[in-house]
């Protein structure tokens, strides 16, 4: 094990270029949790490099995302701090990345390459044409050993060029990884190409601005995904050739599907964040499931609390082997921790659920919190989702106006002793004064003593009569919530139903 003292600086820098994948929030919050256990401080730095793919206001839901699962930031693009601006696109207007970029050139780490796009591609297309393998084509400038003369004419025509890394042809790459133990990584230089690292328009490019921002911040470890692996010898050449001081990498595994063929995907999978809270699951449930997705605390532990995760968090539980994302196993953990909530606090994160169904004002009135308020424990311990709610109460609020006949008519029963059993049932019930849910269930369990049935063949009929459905609440507290003249009306229009 790596030894690690504080303080330590993490960062975590998505980019805005749609909603926030759920992947993303579990690398912040295994950098988040890094630095909550170690004492230190976490950065939230938004990477806006990419101009085609950025998206307006993705990086309001990225830091949406991010609070509501209960990852908070020291640093960042909302709240400042000693290193500001924390966007990209407003440090490049700055000049912070130009002067480094030029000293690269300057010191013969980089070079200006005026090669188009065009005849890159000619480039590649002329590779394969040898009968190479086009996966293997790696592009180095000629540009690298022109001389000064050369690149000032090309510089003097106006032609456009960018900056890229001159990567050695032969030798060998290496660096360690926490995750893997320590144990060094090492990648052959020839299986490298020259890397841009700033565009023709003045942008830098992720490589270079991530590099200098994480020295200007003091980032002490850098903890990201390991689909970055392959670009960090190139990291670690312009560390070298600014000659600065290197922070600690890991590299956290991907989440794979829940097939396990291939990573999480926003084209396949659902994975954008706020999908989630839209669905009614919890943040408390959210973040000690991310937490388990790549690290755990023993072979047996699953449900903990922020601070026991914050406390018990070591960068060498975390696994080198891919994670798998199982959307049962969440839902399971998000029901369990709907139940442990009283059901009053779970009535009042339903409410936006059922206002948003049509089934409550808005605003509700205080009617309609007294009635939630009312129905919730029918179905706390069943709630796996929030947004099942609705659903699950929908024959509270709306009438139930179809039956099928199947439905009412139990096993070992006939349509005529079903109706025989309704209008039983109707008079017995009607004749309660005070209409409770110790009278409901005391006139029903007469009724079957006295009509000599099962329970079940009663109780299963009166359950589909009263809310149109075989699965539902406890059929007295159902009732008793329904009131005496909806159960009865239901009742009576089930018996006509199969008449």
């Amino acid at each position: 094990m790596v030894e690690i003292t504080g303080p330590v600086r993490v960062r975590f820098a998505p980019s805005p270029t749609g909603f926030l994948h759920i992947g993303g929030v579990r690398t912040a919050l295994f950098n988040w949790l890094f630095a909550r256990h170690y004492g230190g401080q976490f950065i939230l730095r938004i990477e806006d490099t990419d101009e085609k793919r950025f998206v307006q206001d993705a990086a309001d839901d990225i830091m949406s995302s991010m609070r509501w699962v209960g990852i908070n930031w020291d640093e960042g693009p909302d709240i400042g701090g000693p290193h500001v601006p924390y966007v990209q696109s407003e440090r490049k207007a700055l000049g912070i990345y130009q002067r480094p970029a030029d000293n690269l050139v300057a010191s013969g780490h980089a070079y200006k390459c005026f090669v188009t796009p065009e005849e890159e591609e000619a480039m590649r297309a002329a590779w394969a044409a040898k009968g190479e393998r086009p996966e293997r084509f790696r592009f180095r400038g000629p540009e690298r050993d022109w001389t000064p003369a050369q690149v000032a004419e090309a510089e003097a025509s106006g032609k456009p060029f960018t900056i890229r890394l001159k990567v050695p042809f032969d030798g060998a790459t290496s660096f360690s990884d926490l995750v893997r133990g320590g144990d060094q990584i090492t990648i052959s230089n020839a299986d490298l190409y020259d890397l841009v690292l700033l565009k023709t328009s003045g942008m830098p490019t992720y490589h270079l601005a991530h590099l200098v921002d994480d020295h200007i911040m003091g980032v002490t470890h850098v903890i990201r995904g390991e689909e970055w692996v392959p670009s960090a010898p190139y990291h670690i050449m312009l560390y070298h050739a600014f000659g600065w001081q290197m922070p600690t990498f890991a590299h956290v595994p991907n989440i794979l599907r829940q097939d396990g063929k291939g990573k999480l995907s926003k084209r396949k999978d659902d994975v954008s964040t706020n999908r989630f809270w839209e669905r009614g699951y919890l943040p408390e449930a959210m973040f000690n499931y991310l937490s388990l997705q790549g690290w755990s605390y023993d072979d047996k532990t699953e449900i903990m609390s922020r601070e026991e995760i914050v406390e018990r968090f070591t960068i060498d539980r975390v696994q080198a082997s891919p994670a798998r994302w199982n959307p049962d196993k969440l839902k399971d953990m998000n029901g369990i921790y709907i139940r442990s909530l009283p059901s009053a606090d779970v009535a009042a994160q339903l409410m936006p659920y059922m206002v948003k169904a049509n089934m409550i004002a808005d605003p509700p009135q205080p009617e309609d919190h007294r009635y939630l308020a009312q129905l919730t424990p029918l179905i706390h311990e069943r709630l796996e989702e929030l947004q099942q709610a609705p659903e699950m109460l929908a024959f509270f609020f709306h009438d139930v106006t179809t039956y099928e006949p199947k439905l009412l008519i139990q096993k070992q029963m006939d349509a005529a002793r079903s109706i025989d059993m309704l209008r039983a049932a109707h008079a017995a019930l009607n004749s309660i004064e005070i209409w409770t849910i110790s009278e409901i269930e005391e006139r029903l369990r007469a009724l079957v003593t006295s009509l000599g049935v099962k329970p079940g063949q009663l109780f299963g009929t009166i359950r589909v009569a009263v809310s149109g459905r075989t699965v539902a609440p406890p059929l007295f507290d159902t009732m008793a919530a329904l009131g005496r003249e909806r159960s009865l009306s239901r009742i009576a229009a089930a018996a006509v139903s199969l008449e």
